[in-house]
């Protein structure tokens, strides 16, 4: 695309509401990316401008908003899968739905579906920032974070900040769910990571890529008769039908830097994002490719995800905090991090 100097300055704009929910927009020559600051802070576009492609998943039922659309019951631990449409969403203070200390979590938690409060923190033709922040109801914490874009860059930059504020430690998964869709994904793709180990999940239904229960080095792995593949090989839409997950660890760096690229086969353009590895220690890949038949996908989700967690998911979250695998916040206790992400060009 021909970039001419009058569309190199960054913007932003608070201006717009999608079905009661405001929208908020950052742009510059190269991205545009909107955040549903009513609902979870999400980003709902990540276009790549000189290919005119959005990166993330957008499932055909739509974008609804929480407040107004609901369900006939409302008391389900799945109000998560109930409002899913694709995106990337920040999820906390947990992902599986259990009992945590008497209170009750849904699944994937409380702060995507809730509103944020946000303040535009800086407006230039260099640059543009918008701070986040929320808290969830059933947990004392305070989640805060900064989107950034800067003039003749591909990338958005986030600071984030989570404050524990109760007079207790507390114990919490925090994630950042990215999913990735069609027209992105329509010939296949590759994934580049410097995580070393990639361990598949155990309870995944049939059909699966991917033999359950097994650790690997990455990228190769067995398929479900023994077959060697390579993981970091995304088949395209013609491959037959699976579901899939598994999450990549011990990352290998010297900088606590963790990151993956996702580089489309044939549309000569990747999305990078890099992140923090002490904190979200566990890249989770997970592959939904219309294999689901039943709920909450009716075999028409298509998406490959990449999300850096703090830990794994587990069915048995109990034990997992006794082993101390989720992430443990003292009284009072600030935790700061930051993560990038954008788009290239492969030629």
């Amino acid at each position: 695309m021909q970039i001419t100097k009058q569309n190199q300055n960054c913007t932003i704009s608070d201006d717009w509401a999608y079905k009661g929910m405001k929208v908020i927009y950052l742009e510059n020559a190269f991205l545009r990316i909107g955040i549903l600051a009513d609902r979870g802070s999400d980003i709902f576009e990540f276009k790549y401008k000189p290919l005119d492609l959005d990166f993330l998943l957008r499932l055909d039922k739509g974008i609804s908003n929480p407040l107004k659309e609901f369900s006939q019951m409302r008391d389900t631990t799945n109000q998560s899968e109930d409002y899913y449409y694709g995106g990337w969403q920040e999820i906390l203070p947990n992902s599986p739905s259990f009992n945590y200390r008497g209170a009750s979590l849904g699944l994937h938690g409380e702060v995507s579906l809730i509103p944020w409060k946000y303040a535009i923190i800086k407006d230039t033709f260099e640059e543009v920032s918008v701070k986040f922040w929320t808290r969830p109801l059933r947990m004392p914490l305070l989640i805060e974070k900064t989107l950034t874009i800067k003039k003749n860059n591909a990338n958005l930059f986030i600071t984030e900040q989570l404050t524990n504020e109760s007079a207790t430690p507390l114990d919490i998964m925090w994630g950042h769910h990215i999913a990735f869709g069609l027209p992105f994904l329509n010939d296949g793709a590759s994934i580049e990571t410097n995580a070393k180990t990639m361990e598949v999940h155990d309870t995944i239904s049939s059909p699966r890529r991917f033999k359950q229960g097994k650790i690997y080095e990455w990228p190769n792995a067995e398929d479900p008769e023994g077959n060697i593949l390579n993981a970091s090989i995304i088949p395209d839409t013609e491959a037959p039908a699976y579901s899939d997950l598994s999450y990549l660890t011990n990352f290998e760096t010297t900088t606590n830097n963790a990151y993956y690229s996702i580089i489309s086969n044939t549309q000569k353009v990747g999305f990078k994002v890099n992140w923090d590895a002490d904190i979200f220690k566990c890249l989770w890949l997970w592959q939904e490719r219309k294999a689901t038949q039943d709920f909450p996908w009716w075999g028409k989700c298509y998406t490959v995800a990449l999300e850096p967690w703090t830990s794994k998911f587990t069915n048995h979250p109990e034990e997992a905090i006794d082993k101390g695998e989720w992430l443990h916040i003292k009284a009072g206790e600030v935790i700061t991090t930051n993560l990038s992400a954008g788009a290239f060009e492969t030629e």
